[in-house]
């Protein structure tokens, strides 16, 4: 009896850990494309002494990285500085199958301009862009502390033809010497990083 009772309270103790053993997260094995706006001889905007497409890339990297280590499969637009076109970007996430598409650029605009925005479209998966947009611009906000701007739609070419959910974040104005200080800064960058990947999960766990 002692022996049954031994058993059963072992078999009792992995059916209680089987699901904990076998649990994933939701992003794992996702294919994760992620656009660093700009590059080469295209810098996006200039400000503060900054080129946005570095800040872009840099950011991108972080992204990438922490994608990798939650499992994910991230794919970049680019590694380094050089120029890829708009369609270039759209069909190199086409052809990866990407299951979400995520474009990290800087704003600009008058010097007193600042914030975070993020984009998307509709459509195509509209509402889910809409879904992931909104959940990477909380994210950004509550992490970086930066005014909210809001989640807004425009037909930005890599997010109106991507085939998969997309949007376009907007950290920052790289115009505005706080923003600027702040975007220049590579811990903040890694927080942006996390911020953007916090979104992501966010959006698979609901």
């Amino acid at each position: 009896m002692r022996m049954l009772w031994r058993s059963l309270a072992l078999c009792g103790l992995a059916l209680t850990l089987a699901p904990c053993a076998q649990a994933a997260e939701p992003i794992e094995g996702k294919t994760v494309y992620i656009d660093a706006g700009h590059g080469g001889e295209d810098s996006g905007a200039v400000g503060n002494g900054l080129f946005e497409k570095d800040i872009n890339l840099a950011v991108s990297e972080h992204v990438t990285d922490k994608l990798k280590e939650e499992g994910a499969n991230p794919v970049a637009s680019r590694s380094d500085d050089h120029f890829l076109t708009l369609e270039e970007r759209v069909a190199k996430a086409s052809a990866n199958q990407a299951d979400l598409f995520v474009s990290i650029h800087v704003n600009s605009g008058v010097a007193s301009a600042s914030g975070t925005e993020t984009y998307f479209q509709s459509d195509y998966e509209g509402e889910n862009s809409r879904r992931l947009a909104s959940d990477i611009q909380s994210q950004l906000v509550s992490s970086l502390q930066t005014r909210d701007r809001g989640v807004k739609e425009s037909d930005f070419y890599v997010i109106t033809y991507s085939q998969m959910p997309s949007v376009l974040a907007e950290l920052g104005f790289i115009t505005n010497s706080s923003d600027a200080d702040k975007l220049g800064s590579e811990e903040y960058q890694q927080k942006a990083a996390d911020a953007i990947v916090n979104g992501i999960d966010s959006y698979y766990d609901q």
